[in-house]
């Protein structure tokens, strides 16, 4: 693998020759087990003799013959009325497959010597719902034993409290006998049966309850802590996991007979609901859970709504489990979610193709592949299509502990990625407000500095303006000459404004706060506009005023913060097109509020998109600023939550129509975008008005 990482050709196609020639021997040995399954052999099988190892484990396996009654109507009288050629051999554990046909059991019994000794016969699966047994001696029509198990069965009426379905087996006399046994359920149907002596039962029955506790328990455990934990780090994929082994320990709890025996539920249906809702949940959250992983919605959103429909199906098709109908469910539901775990793989190999070299995606196919065969081979196994033996059986709970195992890897690391990236997040927001709060601390003493000359300019203009006048009174002078007096006026004008925004942009009080504070009068908007138009008017760079409004509309505005906000935006206009004619024009609507349009050239022609992204990147609050995820990076072990690139400062908006912005919307107002003539774009500033004067 390491050489073929140097060669490009064999790079790319390794994984798929790799992927071809194990599909492929796979589907061999399918085909050949397929072909061995079918060799069943006809009439009975061989009797077993029971009188001997009566202090052990005596298996039915190879000794049992089947015959199916799809109507479920026959009686015991009925099946021994049958002929030998009814029935059907079975080799090994006779399988039917999903199925609500009552399938009879028979199985020859001979005793060589008497049997005195106590045994108990055990029958599962544990979700057969009723097991009818009958014991007849050879040439007899009268049962000498019956009895009834099944987890239909209530707690109080069964023979044993046991994980298993055990019942007392009767002493025989020598001679020959025969085992009938009835099944019925709504789930898949095959039948494993022995006979256990009581030290066999004891040692067998604690060592069940012990092993499945104990697993269960650690399962039931690891899901609270993966659900809590994904709770708290708000991450789906964790939680999800914490999911399916909630619904895996659920489901194993009862397949294993734990349910029965520590619960001893009296509800007939109380088994069949825990195996039903327990498959649904966790089908639907191991597909959640790996489009939450694999990230399907980035490269098919279609896909994603699928599997999420797919997943809201199965559980709500779990209402079926105490039904009859649920034979049908489970069988389809099972093939398909084999079907789009395969999907799934499909997806990990086409980005395998595309990045060989990213070690998550091999890792996830391994996670992904070895449990999704072998679960493929148990439901081929148990819906009579691959023979059930010692490996169709081990093949499932081999690989699922394995599964369970790396899953449990990859979700430590992923939450150890999570917990790093949140703590380097952390430590990013830390330095940042400590740089925040020394910025705070320069602030705080440039406005000390600002405001001292800026009383000295006040106050020197003042008593400028006093000398002048006594001086003139002093030549006999009536007035000082006008063009002094103005621009005396405009300076204490012009620094009583720049005093203002000191204090509220340079103030301690207005750092924190979300929005400016005003200081608000009502302004005659058409005069407030009109002065402002002269004031920013420059040579070769005019600003025309297109006023449509009454002369009697009122703003109650800050006619400082005003006067910033509508500068910033002609400033910005200007920066793009140095030297062209700004227009502004500005007109009520519906006599509420006053709309002023103002012409920005460099907007003029520019595709819609891009406009879109400007639109958005001035006037939308900061949350929505932050940049798209490159959606061409490879996908990691985890969706990043915290993103810290996010956290770094970006200078792609204009700071000048951000505050423009702030300014605005601090009067009520609020800015945009919109459509010119000739093809050309306005920010719109839209204020509300007052009761004209």
């Amino acid at each position: 693998m390491s050489i073929a990482c140097f060669t490009p050709c064999k790079t790319r196609l390794s994984p798929i020759a790799g992927t071809m020639r194990f599909f492929a021997f796979f589907l061999v040995m399918l085909f050949i087990a397929i072909g061995y399954s079918g060799q069943a052999r006809a009439n009975l099988a061989p009797a077993i003799d029971i009188s001997k190892n009566t202090d052990g484990d005596i298996l039915f396996t190879g000794h049992i013959a089947s015959y199916r009654d799809p109507g479920q109507q026959k009686k015991l009288t009925d099946i021994l009325a049958l002929p030998d050629s009814a029935f059907q051999a079975h080799k090994d554990v006779p399988v039917f497959g999903y199925t609500n046909d009552a399938i009879w059991y028979r199985i020859d019994l001979v005793a060589s010597n008497p049997v005195h000794n106590t045994r108990h016969i055990d029958i599962g699966p544990i979700f057969l719902n009723t097991i009818n047994l009958y014991l007849v001696r050879k040439g007899d029509a009268t049962p000498i034993w019956t009895t009834l198990l099944g987890d239909h069965v209530p707690s109080s009426q069964r023979p044993v409290l046991a994980p298993d379905h055990i019942a007392a087996f009767p002493a025989l006399d020598e001679g020959s006998y025969t085992l009938y046994i009835r099944t019925h359920s709504n789930s898949t149907q095959f039948l494993q049966a022995s006979l256990l002596s009581n030290d066999v039962l004891i040692s067998r029955w604690s060592t069940e309850l012990a092993g499945s506790g104990l697993f269960i328990g650690v399962i039931l455990m690891m899901s609270f802590i993966y659900i809590v934990i994904g709770a708290f780090i708000h991450d789906n994929a964790v939680a999800l996991y914490g999911v399916c082994l909630m619904a895996f320990g659920i489901l194993s709890s009862s397949v294993n007979g734990l349910f029965l025996t520590v619960f001893a539920p009296e509800w007939p249906y109380a088994s069949d609901l825990f195996i039903g809702a327990g498959t649904a949940i966790n089908i639907s959250a191991a597909s959640l859970l790996w489009v939450s992983i694999l990230d399907i919605g980035s490269e098919c959103r279609l896909c994603k709504k699928i599997f999420y429909s797919y997943s809201a199906i199965i559980l709500l098709l779990s209402v079926t489990a105490t039904t009859p109908l649920y034979a049908i469910f489970a069988s389809i539901c099972q093939f398909s979610h084999a079907g789009v775990m395969s999907i799934y793989i499909g997806f990990l190999i086409r980005r395998i193709i595309r990045n060989p070299r990213f070690i998550a995606h091999w890792v996830y196919l391994t996670v992904l592949a070895v449990p999704t065969i072998s679960l493929l081979i148990y439901y081929l196994a148990i819906n009579n299509i691959l023979p059930i033996n010692s490996f169709t059986i081990a093949a499932y709970p081999i690989a699922l502990a394995a599964h369970l195992v790396l899953m449990s890897v990859l979700m430590a690391l992923r939450i150890t990625a999570i917990d790093r990236d949140r703590m380097q997040a952390a430590n990013i927001a830390e330095s940042t407000e400590k740089i925040v709060e020394e910025q705070r601390k320069l602030v705080s003493m440039l406005s000390h500095e600002f405001r001292t000359p800026l009383a000295v300019i006040q106050r020197a203009a003042e008593m400028v303006s006093v000398r002048l006048h006594k001086q003139a009174v002093a030549n006999g002078t009536p007035d000082v000459p006008r063009p002094v007096t103005d621009r005396l006026r405009r300076i204490q004008e012009q620094s009583a404004k720049l005093a203002r925004l000191v204090d509220v942009f340079l103030g301690k009080d207005n750092l924190n706060a979300p929005q400016f504070a005003l200081a608000r009068k009502l302004i005659p908007a058409k005069s407030f506009l009109q002065e402002f138009v002269t004031m920013a008017q420059r040579d070769h760079a005019k600003v025309q005023l297109t006023y449509a409004s009454s002369a009697n509309s009122v703003l109650y505005a800050d006619e400082t913060l005003l006067s910033l906000a509508l500068t910033n935006v002609i400033e910005n206009a200007r920066r793009h097109y140095p030297g062209e004619t700004i227009l502004m024009v500005a007109y009520e609507e519906y006599d509420i509020t006053l709309i002023i349009d103002i012409s920005h050239p460099g907007l003029k022609d520019m595709p819609k998109n891009n406009l879109d992204k400007l639109r958005k990147s001035l006037f939308v609050t900061p949350d929505a600023d932050a940049p798209d995820a490159d959606k061409d990076a490879p996908p990691r072990f985890y969706e990043k939550k915290i993103d810290i690139e996010k956290l770094a400062p970006h200078n792609n908006t204009s700071l000048g129509l951000h505050i423009t912005q702030r300014i605005i919307t601090a009067h009520g107002g609020k800015t945009n975008i919109v459509t010119g003539k000739d093809n050309e774009f306005n920010i719109r500033l839209t204020l509300p008005l007052e009761v004209p004067l």
